[in-house]
């Protein structure tokens, strides 16, 4: 999980900082420890339900897509560019 893990980190938190949000302000709006995003990275693991309770506090949630690059382009606009 750990190669896929820290983008969606990532866009946790800059989506936290958009709303005026550092890691320890997620965490403790998701109802987790302070420390948890940091341990997840370095770690290279988390509970999904950890997971789910950061992506809720800054607003965003947790989806699966299909695995297929036309998928992809489509989502992004770009199939036909």
């Amino acid at each position: 999980m750990s190669h896929n893990l820290t983008p969606i980190l990532d866009e946790i938190v800059q989506q936290g900082k958009k709303k005026g949000l550092n890691q320890k302000d997620i965490c403790y709006k998701a109802g987790v420890g302070p420390v948890t995003i940091s341990r997840a990275r370095k770690q290279g693991d988390i509970r999904f339900s950890t997971l789910e309770k950061l992506a809720n506090s800054v607003g965003l949630k947790l989806t699966l897509i299909a695995d297929d690059p036309l998928i992809e382009l489509v989502e992004k606009g770009e199939l036909f560019s």
